[in-house]
């Protein structure tokens, strides 16, 4: 009887779960998380805890190799885009004015800067250098990818959501340098597939200047002393939003969760109003840190 009872309940994801038959006199049927269900807030808990650790172990890291990358001056300086003595001259610059200011300015910027190299020439020379696509953001409707990702990470990353066609390819922009480990978080958190790729310096700031403007998804900050407080506070927040769907994904040092309020994540982007988004750090600067 009780076995043919369970039949008709969610399975409990928690395969340390003991409860058993008294499962069936609980009235739950959220909050999911990671396409489980949790029959009580310990089993959320374990859940949690056991996705910390794959996190922490790695569960983040790109399984992609990618190739080397050829030093930006070496390679204008093949293309014949600048002389060596103009390359020699620009990191004299660039070593005295880390010097003076203590902010070392990266060596495309400082020949964009002097004159030497142009927008459009730096722009084709980040995107051989990185092996990606160059992306026109003439036509940026920041609204139609207002759920991509938190705002903290494009600004933090240098990168911008720029479309999603078809609903199963997210292009994710960036201004100077692909962060391959958040296009993998984004693709994970979002089950589409990430293009990542290099946009005009000048445009990129102009568009994500728009995407930051954007109303987003409701987002929370903050910094846990100990992995086992940020389990704690992480299991506390899912089981008080009892989403339909929870993930966790791991950005460097930055641990990243969204809820799903009102259904199930299927792949692609959800409404800004249906998510909620909490990033978290432990034992590292907060918010305002660079990835």
């Amino acid at each position: 009887m009780v076995a043919r009872a369970q039949s008709f309940f969610p399975n409990c994801a928690n395969p340390r779960c003991s409860t058993g038959w008294m499962r069936l006199w609980r009235s739950r049927r959220v909050p999911g998380f990671e396409g489980g269900w949790a029959c009580s807030p310990e089993c959320m808990g374990n859940l949690v805890a056991a996705a910390l650790r794959r996190e922490m172990a790695g569960g983040n890291a790109v399984p992609t190799a990618y190739p080397h990358r050829v030093p930006m001056g070496l390679m204008l300086v093949e293309q014949n885009k600048i002389t060596p003595a103009e390359l020699h001259l620009a990191l004299e610059g660039q070593r005295r004015s880390a010097e003076e200011t203590g902010e070392r300015i990266r060596l495309g910027e400082w020949l964009l800067r002097s004159g030497v190299l142009s927008e459009p020439a730096l722009t084709r020379a980040l995107s051989a250098q990185w092996n990606c696509p160059v992306f026109s953001l003439d036509d940026y409707r920041p609204a139609e990818v207002a759920a991509a990702l938190p705002r903290f990470l494009s600004e933090a990353a240098g990168a911008v959501p720029v479309g999603a066609p078809g609903g199963r390819l997210l292009y994710l922009a960036f201004s100077s340098r692909i962060d391959r480990s958040l296009s993998y978080a984004v693709e994970r958190m979002t089950g589409l597939r990430v293009a990542a790729g290099i946009a005009p310096d000048s445009a990129f700031r102009a568009a994500q200047e728009r995407f930051l403007a954007t109303p987003a998804p409701p987002a929370r900050y903050l910094e846990a002393a100990s992995s086992w407080v940020l389990g704690r506070t992480i299991t506390k927040a899912i089981e008080a939003a009892k989403p339909m769907e929870a993930r966790l994904t791991r950005i460097h040092d930055y641990y990243w969760l969204r809820l799903w309020r009102r259904e199930a994540a299927p792949p692609g982007l959800p409404a800004a109003d249906a998510v909620e988004d909490l990033l978290a750090t432990v034992g590292t600067p907060g918010r305002r840190g660079k990835i």
